[in-house]
């Protein structure tokens, strides 16, 4: 789950980009009413048990207090939608990291716009860069920018770029 500074630092401003991209927020997380489904089913078998301090009915007591939890947290959480405003495509994100030692290329690559040299580096999921990439369904739209592990974990070392290459 992504902390609060993660989400924040991870959505692109859509004031960089307001005649491409439109951000809208769905009323009701589906995921959330799932989870109030679950957590009601469950609430409702555990409820016609006679014998409830069982430890059957501990683990039940138990499943439905983290459902009926997680159903909050979708509830609460955010269900921001960014769409490509042309094509009415939605825009996908997606994270890839990299060594520290590949910084150099990585920032040749972004100031060219060369996605496909990009996509030739090799990937480390223990790596101290990390490169947010939000691409739309239909490939026309895509926005890059590279991000440094510090102390404070993945913070911004460039702005938002859009690239026109895939």
């Amino acid at each position: 789950m992504e902390t609060f500074h993660q989400a924040e630092t991870s959505r692109l401003n859509i004031t960089e980009y307001p005649e491409k991209v439109s951000e809208s927020k769905s009323a009701i997380n589906p995921q959330a009413l799932f989870w109030a489904l679950i957590a009601g089913v469950l609430y409702a078998i555990y409820y016609q048990q006679h014998d409830r301090g069982t430890t059957l009915g501990i683990i039940q007591l138990t499943l439905i207090i983290a459902a009926a939890i997680m159903a909050i947290v979708k509830l609460l959480g955010s269900n921001r939608k960014l769409t490509y405003t042309p094509t009415g495509s939605l825009i996908a994100r997606e994270e890839r990291y990299y060594n520290l030692a590949l910084e150099h290329d990585i920032r040749q690559c972004l100031r060219e716009g060369n996605i496909s040299r990009l996509n030739a580096l090799k990937t480390d999921d223990a790596g101290g860069i990390m490169i947010e990439v939000l691409t739309s369904k239909d490939k026309l739209f895509t926005a890059m920018r590279m991000q440094k592990y510090h102390l404070e974990g993945y913070l911004p070392e460039t702005e938002w770029m859009t690239l026109n290459k895939h």
